[in-house]
């Protein structure tokens, strides 16, 4: 495959997901309108959010492309294959991982929220 047909299928499906995630948010905003659990909403897909940038498509992506072409270069197919496991295997322990916190940390994360808003109410009026 050419490296400009690779372009843009990326392209094309960055922009189908881009219009997909549109849709979603005028459906949910139509279908919820704005309320706490809108809002609730938001928060929690704000954490996986923020993973996705960074690890999809960001440094990561950015870091890991030029070390598994010198590997493939230096190693060969099989060098880029081993080079490929074991930053998988790393990744998908890392996500188990993080997801084990989430689960864990996530009725703290709720309790605490609460106390936060009620100091920042006393500072300032705009609601929390």
């Amino acid at each position: 495959m050419s490296l400009f047909k690779a372009a843009g299928t990326v392209s094309l499906l960055t922009l189908a997901s881009r219009v997909t995630g549109l849709l979603r948010d005028v459906l949910f905003a139509s279908m919820f309108g704005v309320s706490a659990l809108t809002d609730a909403f938001y928060v929690a897909f704000r954490i996986p959010n923020l993973f996705r940038r960074i690890l999809g498509e960001g440094a990561f992506s950015q870091a890991f492309v030029p070390v598994l072409a010198a590997t493939r270069t230096t190693d060969g197919d099989a060098g880029a294959k081993q080079l490929v496991d074991h930053v998988s295997t790393l990744l998908l322990w890392t996500l188990v991982l993080l997801c084990i916190a989430g689960v864990v940390g996530a009725p703290l994360l709720v309790w605490a929220r609460p106390a936060a808003c009620r100091r920042r109410r006393k500072r300032t009026t705009p609601r929390c």
